[in-house]
Parts: structure tokens; sequence; C-alpha cells
């Protein structure tokens, strides 16, 4: 409930109205939703005295890949955007003119890309990084060509 005073100008005397308004929602504009202590102490993850509120791993969260690439004249740099990489689950094999990777992020999701790679690349010369917003696979050129694309993608699956 809100109240406002208003003047009356012709008799000078201040009155008070009172008014409910209820927004679009239904909730009574004003009010602050609270929960109960004995409800709050329900919640998973909260013993007593303390809350720490907690993910369960082991739920399959919707959480997908970005990816793309760039180029410089003798390198090719794919980046794919995943949080949490476990580096024990990641996977990338690479050979003069394929790329393929798989990666398990978040602890429950994983990514595959494979790709038959637009021109050659020098195996021994490439590296990879699991860094923590990304994983970057670096390609060195093996002749130093500009690719107009990555290559033919023969997958993509995220899971």
């Amino acid at each position: 409930m809100m109240c406002r005073r208003s003047l009356i100008p012709a008799s000078s005397t201040l009155v008070d109205q009172c008014f409910t308004r209820v927004t679009s929602t239904g909730r009574v504009a004003g009010r602050k939703k609270s929960t109960e202590f004995a409800e709050f102490m329900g919640f998973p993850g909260c013993t007593k005295g303390e809350c720490v509120f907690k993910d369960d791993p082991t739920k399959k969260k919707k959480a997908l890949c970005r990816w793309d690439f760039f180029q410089v004249a003798s390198t090719v740099t794919i980046s794919i955007y995943a949080k949490k990489v476990d580096p024990e689950n990641c996977k990338v094999e690479i050979s003069a003119t394929r790329m393929s990777l798989g990666i398990l992020f978040d602890f429950v999701n994983s990514f595959s890309l494979d790709v038959d790679l637009s021109g050659k690349v020098d195996p021994a010369g490439c590296k990879v990084e699991i860094l923590a917003p990304k994983v970057e696979i670096t390609l060195k050129k093996a002749d130093g060509a500009s690719w107009s694309e990555l290559g033919n993608l023969l997958s993509v699956e995220h899971e």
C-alpha cells in the first residue's frame, strides 16, 4: 500500500490518500518477496548456520562452444571458447591436411570438431594451449599461402 499527502487548495488542509498499486505480474508494488528461514535452510547446500549454494557437477548443462579462426602469414589459429576444459579429456590430432579435436568442458559437456584443412600444415610445428576461457590451436602453415577458409568441416558436434 502506498500513501501520499495532497493539499486541497480551497480549504488549505492536508489529506492522506492511500492506494494499492498492482504490477503487470500481479505482485503488489512496494512489497519485497522474502523467504522464510526454514524454507531457506531447505535449499540444496545449506546446513545448520551456514549456506553454501552448490551446483551439481554431474548435471548436464546446456552450454555450447563457440569457435573461430584467424590467420597470419605463417600460422592459422583456431580458438574454441569453452570454460573449465578438462586437459585429461582433451584430444587433438593433427596431420598435414586434417585436424580433429575432442574436448570435455564444464565437467559434463563435450565438443568435437573434424576438419579437412584448406592447406598443408607442419604437424611438428603446431601447438595446443588450454587456457581458462578457451582452447587455442596454432597450426604452422607448410607453404605460407593464404587460406580463404579453414577447410571442409567433416563434423562439428555439441553434446
